[in-house]
This record gives C-alpha cells, sequence and structure tokens, in this order.
C-alpha cells in the first residue's frame, strides 16, 4: 500500500499528503526497518503502530481494576511485555516513532512504562499513545518524564460519555478524557477524528475539544468542561502541534516562509464565531502544497 500511495501521489493522482503508521509485520520490518524512515514532500512513513488493548465500549479496554459493571472483567492485553520491549528497542535503533493505542489505565501504563525503559528520560524521539483515553494520577507525568506525546481524538469524550461512567466508575472518570491535563505534560497535543470510528468532520473535533458537547449541543455545562481546550489549543493541536507529532513541523503545520502552502479558507472566524454556530462554519476552499484542489 505505501507503494501504491507513493505512486499515486508522484503521477499526481493523489494530492493528499499521507502520514502512515506501519503495522510490525514481517514484510514491513524486512522493507522499512533496516532502511530507516521514508519520506518525501508528500508521504511520510516515519512510525510502526501497535495495539495494547481493545475499545471501552466492549469492555476490551484493559483495566488495572475490573469494570465498574462487570466486576469479574478487566479487559484485554493484547501486547507481550518481553515482545515489546524488543520491539521498542529495534524501533528506537533505527529512527523510528513508535505509536500504540492504548484505551485503558492498565495499557496506558503498560506502554509508558516499556516507552519509558526505552527513552530513559528527555528526548526528541516523538513516541505517541494513541487516545490516552484512561489514566491513573500517577501516570499523567510519565508522559513528561519520557517526553511522549498524547494524540487524542476530542471526539470519543463526546461519544462515550452517555455510558462510560457506567463502565469505570466515578472515581476513574475525573481521569479519563483528560485533554487538558495531557495537555499540561509537555505543551503539546495532536487533535484527530479517529475516522472511520468516529465521524471525520474536523469541526466536530474543534467543537468536542472546546466546548466538550456533542453536535446536538448536549450536555448543558459541558461534559467535564475543566478538561476543555481553548480554541487557539485545539486549533494548534490540529495543525501545528499535529505536524510535531508527525516530525513534520518544519514542512506544514503553519504558514510560514519556507512551509509548503497547505490551508482552507472558511466563511467563519473560529476564533470569534459563537459557540452555537461553529458546526455550521463551511469550508469555502483547500490548497494543497499551493494549489485550489476544492472550492465550495
Amino acid at each position: 500500500m505505501v507503494h501504491v500511495i507513493d505512486s499515486m501521489q508522484k503521477n499526481g493522482q493523489l494530492k493528499m499528503n499521507i502520514y502512515g503508521m506501519l503495522v510490525p509485520s514481517k514484510e514491513n520490518r524486512n522493507e522499512f526497518l533496516n532502511n530507516g524512515p521514508y519520506m518525501t514532500d508528500k508521504l511520510n512513513i516515519h512510525a510502526f503502530k501497535y495495539f495494547a488493548d481493545g475499545a471501552l465500549g466492549s469492555r476490551g479496554a484493559k483495566l488495572i481494576e475490573p469494570y465498574h459493571d462487570d466486576v469479574l472483567n478487566s479487559g484485554l492485553s493484547t501486547l507481550d511485555s518481553a515482545e515489546f520491549l524488543a520491539d521498542l528497542k529495534l524501533m528506537y535503533e533505527n529512527g523510528f516513532q513508535v505509536n500504540t493505542h492504548c484505551i485503558g489505565d492498565g495499557a496506558n501504563r503498560q506502554v509508558l512504562d516499556a516507552y519509558g525503559k526505552i527513552l530513559k528520560g528527555t528526548n526528541d524521539k516523538r513516541w505517541r499513545i494513541e487516545h490516552a483515553q484512561i489514566l491513573t494520577p500517577t501516570d499523567f507525568e510519565k508522559f513528561k518524564k519520557f517526553t511522549i506525546i498524547p494524540s487524542v481524538q476530542p471526539t470519543h469524550a463526546t461519544s462515550d460519555m452517555p455510558w462510560a461512567i457506567d463502565r469505570l466508575g466515578e472515581e476513574r472518570m475525573q481521569n479519563a478524557y483528560a485533554y487538558k491535563k495531557l495537555l499540561s505534560m509537555n505543551g503539546i497535543i495532536a487533535l484527530g477524528t479517529d475516522f472511520p470510528i468516529e465521524d471525520i468532520d474536523p469541526l466536530k473535533t474543534f467543537y468536542a475539544a472546546t466546548v466538550r458537547k456533542d453536535a446536538l449541543g448536549a450536555p448543558d455545562s459541558g461534559f467535564q468542561i475543566e478538561n476543555a481546550l481553548s480554541r487557539e489549543e485545539a486549533l494548534r493541536g490540529m495543525t501545528i502541534w499535529a505536524a510535531m507529532a508527525n516530525f513534520e513541523d518544519t514542512l506544514r503545520g503553519s504558514l510560514e516562509k519556507g512551509k509548503v502552502a497547505d490551508f482552507i479558507l472558511m466563511d467563519k472566524d473560529l476564533m470569534q464565531v459563537q459557540v452555537s454556530k461553529i458546526l455550521d462554519t463551511k469550508v469555502v476552499a483547500t490548497f494543497i502544497d499551493g494549489e485550489e484542489v476544492f472550492r465550495q
């Protein structure tokens, strides 16, 4: 698939810029691991992705203690600790990021501790935790200690809020979907949509991150509003911080001299528009590498 995307981009069939994560298959290891990251001005193959657990809704997320609504179940762990640690060493030595899906506090702890054994302290390896959904209070600091980037999808919070407390109980909920607290660790948080699990519309990401409500405007006071991001933080999380999390901050993520001109024009100013109008905002035009590829 990497070669198909690369070919389509080079012959002009695919104008979209792609940051791809490799599954740690035998084929991908043989082809990419020894050669290091592969990057063009449109394709970035810089990371291997692992999965430490399942999803919260299906009770597959790995928790330290059993589920509040299923006391005989604490979820699924999908990583062998010794094998994972050996893989992390290989990735580190060959210049690859490691990005790991972690939902439950048990999965987050396992992966944060494993990362820490390899990274040892502050660094610029930009290894990521994908989702970072449920943590224990003592594990937040590991993001700072080992310079780990939380990569989150704000609509998870507003999609899960009707039933998440049933799975976790009140105490664990206090450290779930805690985007503001995660941001405070290293001053960076990457935001995405998690499409196709969640809606692809980035305006819903921006709205959920800042307002902490669903598309219907519920709940009235916002869901765990103390962990809402400011509008500027959300915008940075979707642009320059996301680019930093991809090792692309010298190429894109902000409009600066020397960077490619990837940007959109909108019919409202997201920094000023009324909260009730955020989701009504329309994209007027999209530019990739300075070329207009969409016009409303």
